[in-house]
């Protein structure tokens, strides 16, 4: 039967190691993928800081603490009017809406300033801006990205941008694929590596095993 995967990018070294996924297609499969990816990220960001008990966040300035690196800034909205952790995702068929729709109550529910967006709305960001990216798109097609994504990929793989354009962000890739096609998870895989190419930094990833900043 096909095999669904969900990961932050295979066999790539980040600040925070984490579980690469694999699972039959089947009811619950891609759950028992995402699940654990998920949890590792909210376990990170609880461990850098990144939640606030209600009691601080009603008490929380506008503006991030001078000196504080990162997601760990606390859940205030930045300049742009969007949170200091951003979800965007890159769906088809809206089953990658509906997984960054509930990585998105997640971070939300535990006090952290979140935005959920569709690719398509990247505009809307001001990149200067430190925080924390979240991208979760699937595969459509032969490896394509999703029609709603198409415009923030050629955004991202521009010739002229520069290598440290997106130097303020720490992101992770959620990709969503299927095996049975020859260019699987591709989009996830680009985006990936074109965002560390533009000077952001993985937060988490999918590879298992390997060194980071805070244990892999």
């Amino acid at each position: 039967g096909a095999r669904r995967f969900v990961t932050g990018a295979t066999g790539l070294a980040g600040e925070h190691g984490g579980p690469v996924g694999a699972a039959d297609d089947a009811e619950g499969g891609q759950e028992a993928c995402i699940e654990p990816w998920k949890d590792h990220l909210l376990a990170t960001m609880d461990k850098v800081g990144a939640f606030v008990p209600p009691a601080a966040a009603v008490a929380e300035t506008p503006q991030p603490a001078a000196g504080v690196d990162g997601p760990g800034a606390g859940s205030e909205m930045l300049a742009d009017g969007l949170g200091r952790t951003i979800v965007m995702y890159g769906s088809q068929t809206g089953n990658a809406e509906s997984v960054a729709g509930g990585i998105h109550a997640a971070i939300s529910g535990r006090g952290a300033g979140c935005t959920l967006m569709s690719m398509k709305e990247y505009e809307k960001i001001d990149v200067s801006l430190e925080r924390l990216v979240v991208c979760v798109v699937s595969t459509t097609g032969q490896g394509d990205a999703p029609d709603n994504a198409s415009k923030f990929f050629r955004w991202v793989k521009g010739r002229s941008n520069s290598s440290t354009m997106l130097a303020a962000w720490r992101y992770c890739v959620l990709a969503l694929g299927d095996t049975n096609y020859d260019q699987f998870c591709k989009p996830g895989k680009v985006l990936d590596k074109r965002l560390e190419e533009l000077g952001a930094r993985r937060f988490v990833t999918g590879a298992t095993g390997l060194a980071g900043e805070h244990g892999g």
